[in-house]
């Protein structure tokens, strides 16, 4: 674009700064940013999400904070994206002190708001917050709450061992449960050796036709967890009968640029 001539506007800008997140290309993204200030170019609520989003997934999170600081009007997508990088940084305390400063700034949540916020609480332990925070999703937002909170509520109850209340949440939830939801409860079965609700959490899984690689790694773990050898033997034969394999994980790193 730059070589025939053309200045890329706003959203050419954040377009690629999407394209650098996406990649984890930190130099790349820098490089945008510098090219932003050196230009003059008005940091708005558009061009600083995307800077902000960018830092956030290639792990510079205070420079994310920077540039949240100078972005002006900013709206619930700045928040959004920045509450969700520190989360994902590990840093929920502040994560829940940015929720505090949205309110008070009288920035309504959206959905993706709540989904971040909930994960924090889980990762934190918040039971009774996590609760108070899904039930005012409805009442003062007017936010119905999708499949992915009700997956967050179920991941908070199980992590706290509160395995009964979790399974009656999943049964009584007005949504139909997918991988999501199910996969936090299996998980929870695993973290606190819950054999029983595990296999009707993996049975569930099988009904719907959600059993993927995922699930049969969760289930072995759990058998092995309480020395249940036999039923990892017995998924690992149905593993090899369903020719199901693990999808192997993958990371990219940039050596000297």
């Amino acid at each position: 674009m730059q070589f025939s001539g053309f200045q890329p506007n706003h959203a050419a800008i954040v377009g690629a700064l999407t394209a650098c997140a996406f990649l984890g290309a930190l130099d790349q993204g820098m490089w945008i940013h510098a090219y932003v200030d050196r230009n003059g170019m008005e940091l708005d609520k558009l061009l600083g999400t995307g800077l902000i989003d960018m830092y956030a997934k290639c792990g510079c999170i205070e420079m994310a904070c920077c540039v949240f600081n100078e972005t002006k009007n900013r709206d619930v997508f700045a928040f959004t994206s920045l509450i969700s990088g520190l989360e994902n940084h590990g840093q929920s305390a502040r994560a829940f002190e940015l929720f505090a400063r949205m309110q008070n700034e009288g920035v309504v949540p959206n959905e993706v708001t709540f989904i971040c916020i909930l994960n924090a609480c889980s990762r934190m332990g918040l039971v009774d917050e996590g609760l108070r925070i899904f039930s005012n999703m409805s009442k003062v937002y007017g936010i119905e709450p999708g499949v992915q909170h009700y997956g967050c509520l179920v991941d908070l109850l199980g992590r706290a061992g509160m395995l009964e209340d979790a399974k009656k949440l999943v049964r009584e939830m007005p949504l139909e449960p997918d991988s999501y939801v199910l996969g936090a409860l299996l998980n929870a079965c695993r973290m606190h050796g819950d054999v029983e609700l595990g296999n009707e959490t993996g049975q569930s899984l099988a009904k719907r036709s959600l059993d993927r690689d995922g699930v049969h790694v969760l289930l072995p773990n759990m058998y092995a967890s309480v020395n249940q050898w036999e039923g990892v033997v017995k998924v690992r034969e149905e593993m090899e009968d369903k020719k199901v394999r693990k999808v192997p994980g993958c990371s990219l790193i940039e050596v000297d640029g």
